[in-house]
């Protein structure tokens, strides 16, 4: 008998209660609430809303030879323990740009959780963190935000409270030690400026560990998928912007070229596409329009097509990922149903929520590899 995991459903009702309840307290409803700077702006200490960088000290925060956890050793332990590998968020590749290394105006970057801005364009919203050695960046729905990326890609560093106590593989793809270490010398010794050394491990960790390519490249590691034809599902996709999914796709797609084909397209990440992209989640910022059109796959089927394409798709596919599992569940219990083997089957769950214990134990039992962004605390 094939497995469909599935949430349980007293689960989910006390998560959905226990948000409604979050947003009575934020006075919103949404994680991060518009125009209430102060809702997160309150987890760093006052001392540190420093603007200017001028006089202030510089403190080594990296000592020769420092290692972090490997994210593939993370990964492993992870597998072990919860039958799931940790998947994060991951910063498009073509958007990586060169950091300069020298001197920044600002410590503190006044762009945050909550600050409400009216940034049109990527590329100004980014420069107020390549100004700034430092940025707060804190936990919303769950602890991976692109946020954390945006700040990194720029060369500051993100200030994340409360991080040291996060699930062990929550962010599992992070520097987590010298990103806690780094704030607890600020809030204990005072504000002070990042050495090189320590500016350079974190770029360096970021192209390594961060880009989509190499993301991409891990859950294709990992996973041991063939990647002769890859078959990418997400319905959803195509029109509502999930950003694991997106990010998880622009990866692939950089890592396997023509051999990766979209079932459902998401034309808007193509740098083709000529529709209004702030329309979409976090106005488009940093993920639209960055696939080359040559990659297009002229098989893509539309969003009414008959589960039997979808199903004759998926028989001639290597492997298959859906990018959404939550939203396409149904669309794997097609996929079962027509034959297709579970182990062929590679899930990425991206939601703010986190397995719970009956899905984790029906994962084990399913046969098919799942990939996970957020653990329970």
């Amino acid at each position: 008998m094939r497995i469909l995991p599935r949430r349980s459903k007293v689960v989910g009702a006390l998560r959905v209660l226990r948000m409604k309840l979050g947003h009575l307290l934020r006075g919103t409803p949404h994680p991060a609430p518009v125009g209430r700077p102060d809702y997160y702006s309150r987890e760093l200490d006052s001392s540190l809303f420093i603007r200017d960088a001028a006089g202030l000290p510089v403190r080594q925060c990296v000592s020769p030879g420092y290692t972090e956890d490997y994210p593939r050793e993370v990964a492993l332990r992870c597998r072990d323990r919860y039958g799931v590998y940790p998947l994060n968020f991951s910063f498009p590749t073509g958007q990586v740009s060169s950091i300069s290394s020298e001197h920044r105006p600002h410590f503190l970057s006044t762009t945050y959780p909550g600050a409400p801005h009216s940034f049109s364009n990527w590329e100004d919203y980014l420069e107020e963190y390549r100004g700034s050695y430092f940025a707060l960046s804190t936990k919303k729905g769950g602890w991976d935000t692109f946020r954390h990326l945006e700040i990194l890609f720029s060369g500051a560093i993100p200030l994340v409270p409360t991080l040291g106590g996060s699930h062990p593989f929550a962010l599992a793809h992070y520097p987590k030690k010298l990103l806690t270490s780094v704030l607890d010398s600020q809030m204990r010794e005072g504000p002070a400026l990042p050495d090189d050394q320590t500016r350079e491990f974190l770029a360096t960790w970021a192209k390594n560990h961060l880009t989509t390519q190499a993301m991409a490249q891990y859950l294709v590691d990992v996973s041991g998928l063939s990647p002769k034809r890859v078959l990418f599902v997400d319905k959803s996709l195509a029109s509502r912007t999930d950003y694991l999914s997106a990010f998880t796709f622009i990866g692939l797609s950089e890592v396997l070229g023509s051999a990766l084909v979209a079932a459902f397209e998401p034309a808007y990440l193509f740098d083709d596409f000529t529709g209004d992209t702030s329309r979409f989640y976090g106005k488009g910022f940093g993920y639209t329009r960055v696939i080359t059109r040559s990659l297009r796959s002229q098989e893509s089927l539309s969003a009414d097509a008959p589960t039997s394409e979808l199903i004759d798709m998926a028989s001639s596919a290597s492997a298959i990922v859906v990018g959404n599992y939550d939203a396409n569940l149904e669309t794997v219990g097609d996929l079962l149903a027509g034959g297709i083997p579970p182990g062929k089957i590679v899930c990425v769950l991206g939601s703010d929520l986190p397995p719970d214990r009956s899905l984790l134990r029906d994962i084990r039992r399913s046969g098919m590899t799942f990939f996970v962004r957020e653990f329970a605390s």
